[in-house]
């Protein structure tokens, strides 16, 4: 090949590269301005968008959904055709996860799956929304309650928004009402009604327990040195108004759906999801203080894990600061709290509690046997214990970045 021939090929070459690289910047420039775009869209559009890939199981969970909010509308609204909208867009405003976060109605279909079964899907799936109606019941409650202006997640909450006042009262009562329409009309003459309806009756008993050992609702149950913020109520509270709802109740119907309604079977199931559902609070409660800017547990006065240890371990001194202190939205009040927390070396004895319980958990699910006589396996204990102290595995919801 001639000189001229060879410089040519070069050129060619070096040409067909710098097009190759002015591609590639081109499609990361689009990349970017793409995100940038939906990033810019508003919120409700956003969420709406379909970017996650759910399996069988949440898909099937999520496509009930428009089915769900058309009945429920319709039946409610009765001889009112005018209250079906309002009944429409009160359902899908508590029942979203910008409201109530993760979807713990999924557990149901999740669990029924874990124990073999298949042939009642569509049951565990109803059954699976009816605990996601009773934890926005609980959660319009609560917003109503304490007078929230926005929730936890920072959207509006439902009674400000639609400037309801105390006549939200009527929406909560509407989400309950929805709760009994769908199990008498789906599951009354099935043989396991009867232990369906009693678990949620206690599901209501346990959310009245919650809000009675509330101390901001109950000041009469303030005492001297901060007694009430004592293990008993921490450990009630956290039963009453996270672990039974998320995890029990959805697990417990699971197991009805599927036959096993033994009483030792249940306990079992109880015992477990017991010390997980402390594990998660103990967990949520340190994070919430030491690892987020914006904590708001001692600002708002709430009984956690910290607190309870800190007046355990507290000094007269300091025990006397907390009283003072505890409660108090001041900047200076909430670091003097935390400044304590440190001191009582909080932070390095919590993770410690923390990793050794989930070795406790471990061992409680490995004492089981891997499959006993009635069908109770340890992959599911396993599998929500995973899911619920882990931030890097999931098994009751599809990870992603837009929930439906």
């Amino acid at each position: 090949m001639s000189l001229v021939g060879r410089r040519c090929s070069r050129e060619r070459r070096r040409l067909s590269m710098c097009f190759e690289q002015l591609k590639q910047l081109q499609t990361a420039s689009y990349e970017s301005a793409r995100r940038e775009v939906f990033l810019s869209k508003p919120v409700t559009v956003r969420h709406n968008l379909k970017f996650k890939l759910h399996d069988e199981v949440e898909k099937r969970f999520l496509n009930f959904y428009p089915d769900l909010i058309h009945i429920l509308s319709k039946q409610f609204a009765g001889q009112h055709p005018a209250m079906s909208n309002r009944i429409t867009k009160l359902l899908t405003s508590s029942l979203s996860t910008s409201v109530i976060g993760k979807r713990y109605g999924l557990l149901v279909p999740r669990s029924y799956k874990e124990l073999g079964r298949s042939e009642k899907e569509d049951d565990a799936v109803m059954l699976g929304w009816t605990v996601e109606l009773l934890r926005a019941s609980n959660n319009l409650t609560a917003e109503v309650i304490h007078d929230l202006g926005k929730n936890r997640r920072g959207q509006p909450t439902w009674h400000r928004k639609n400037n309801l006042g105390t006549a939200a009262v009527s929406h909560i009562k509407i989400l309950e009402s929805c709760i009994f329409m769908l199990l008498k009309r789906y599951f009354s003459s099935t043989p396991a009604y009867s232990h369906i309806f009693d678990m949620f009756v206690d599901a209501l008993d346990h959310c009245a327990t919650g809000y009675s050992l509330d101390i901001k609702l109950n000041p009469e149950d303030r005492k001297p040195k901060l007694q009430a913020y004592d293990m008993v109520r921490y450990k009630s509270i956290v039963y009453s108004t996270k672990t039974y709802p998320c995890l029990v109740l959805p697990v417990s119907l699971a197991l009805h759906l599927g036959d096993l309604s033994q009483k030792s079977v249940h306990l079992q199931s109880k015992r477990i999801l017991t010390e997980i559902g402390l594990l998660h609070q103990v967990r949520q409660d340190f994070e919430n203080c030491f690892k987020h800017a914006e904590e708001g547990d001692i600002a708002r006065g709430r009984v956690t894990w910290l607190i309870v240890l800190a007046r355990q371990r507290a000094s007269p001194s300091q025990l006397q600061e907390l009283e003072t202190l505890y409660g108090t939205s001041s900047p200076e009040a909430i670091a003097r709290v935390k400044e304590i927390y440190y001191k009582l070396k909080l932070h390095k004895n919590i993770p410690m509690y923390i990793d050794q319980k989930m070795g406790d958990i471990e061992r409680m699910i490995q004492g089981m046997a891997k499959v006993d006589n009635v069908g109770l396996s340890q992959s599911l204990f396993f599998k929500i214990h995973g899911d619920i102290s882990s931030d890097d595995f999931t098994f009751i919801q599809s990870p992603g970045y837009y929930q439906s």
